[in-house]
């Protein structure tokens, strides 16, 4: 792993962008503010948190459900390792980890999970934009979050356009793909082939109008509640803000993260800087606020992914290892169904 590019790029970035979240920071007014928190509600968030993550599993059982039906509760574990892997690795691992463990254990194969990790993910990503146009109506919006959104949207924009093209017509998808493998080297052709063909399927869901209105109503009650979050530790701190402002704070903090860096460290805070720089807050404060927020984000999820990696008979090293290493097909339900016995 730590020889990976991508994962040295990655704590590159975190660092450059944590030292301009901390540039000019007055350190007797951050630990003052740290000090006068009510930590009591901001730990009480948590259970907010993990019931808007069960509506985000919500979410991918109605996309994974043209494929198999799968349990929310089955689901879940499965969602918040690869929440964990994301929190400790860049490069979005975690994708990668909850597409092999959806394999071993629903026999799914990867690459189809891969295809509804990405309309997954899409999800996300316009939510997150449709929460930031309506705060807009109604707060102030500050020029580094403007960007942000001109950008992320043309990104989503772009990737809403290819799934369009890839699941409207089949043979043009076909075509698609097959101009895709015919540039590759003759030796994975074949492989590249299988792989294109399950990532579509695991497209199909875009095609079920009942999968497609479960899911976007899941995104929105998942983040609605992930914002309810933010607005707890805010009243922690004693920012004082309409819980619009926080929709404004989980949409710009959450987009900025699209940047691959260990946890969303740096980018997270940053996002929550510039969203709360129009607002009568002070700036150690707000700073302050981003890092126990982040901290609450991170710490219980890496925590209880463990835990769940355990309870399926996977370590840490394995989970890193396995997803890369393994190829299709696997022996299905394998994980959770011997050793400790998954949930």
């Amino acid at each position: 792993m730590w020889r990976s590019r991508r994962v040295w790029i990655g704590l590159a970035v975190s660092l450059i962008l944590i030292a301009l979240f901390l540039h000019g920071t007055n350190f007797r007014e951050i630990g003052n503010s740290f000090a006068d928190a009510n930590y009591l509600l901001a730990f009480l968030s948590l259970p907010v948190y993990f019931l808007a993550a069960w509506f985000r599993t919500l979410r991918w059982k109605y996309l994974l459900r043209p494929m198999k039906a799968v349990s929310t509760a089955r689901l879940y574990p499965v969602v918040i390792i690869g929440f964990m892997a994301n929190n400790l690795i860049p490069a979005r691992v975690g994708e990668l980890v909850r597409a092999y463990i959806l394999r071993e254990r629903e026999g799914v194969s990867m690459s189809a999970g891969l295809g509804t990790i990405v309309v997954d993910r899409v999800f996300d990503g316009l939510t997150l934009l449709l929460f930031l146009i309506l705060a807009g109506i109604f707060a102030t919006v500050s020029a580094e979050v403007r960007t942000l959104a001109i950008v992320m949207a043309a990104l989503f924009g772009v990737g809403v356009v290819i799934m369009y093209v890839l699941v409207t017509s089949e043979s043009r998808s076909r075509r698609v793909v097959d101009v895709v493998v015919r540039l590759l080297p003759g030796r994975v052709k074949d492989r590249a082939q299988g792989l294109a063909d399950s990532f579509l399927e695991g497209l199909q869901s875009l095609r079920s109008p009942t999968a497609m209105a479960g899911a976007w109503v899941a995104s929105v009650l998942s983040w609605l509640l992930e914002a309810t979050m933010y607005y707890m530790v805010g009243e922690a701190f004693g920012l004082g803000l309409g819980f619009h402002v926080y929709l404004l704070v989980a949409a710009a903090a959450n987009l900025a993260i699209t940047l691959p860096t260990p946890g969303g460290v740096g980018p997270f805070e940053l996002g929550t800087r510039w969203a709360l720089a129009p607002f009568a807050v002070a700036t150690d404060t707000v700073r302050a606020y981003a890092i126990v927020l982040h901290a609450l984000l991170l710490l219980p999820v890496i925590a209880l992914g463990l835990l769940f990696l355990w309870a399926i008979n996977l370590s840490l090293g394995e989970m890193l290892r396995r997803p890369a290493a393994t190829a299709e097909p696997a022996t299905a339900g394998r994980l959770g169904t011997e050793g400790r016995g998954g949930e």
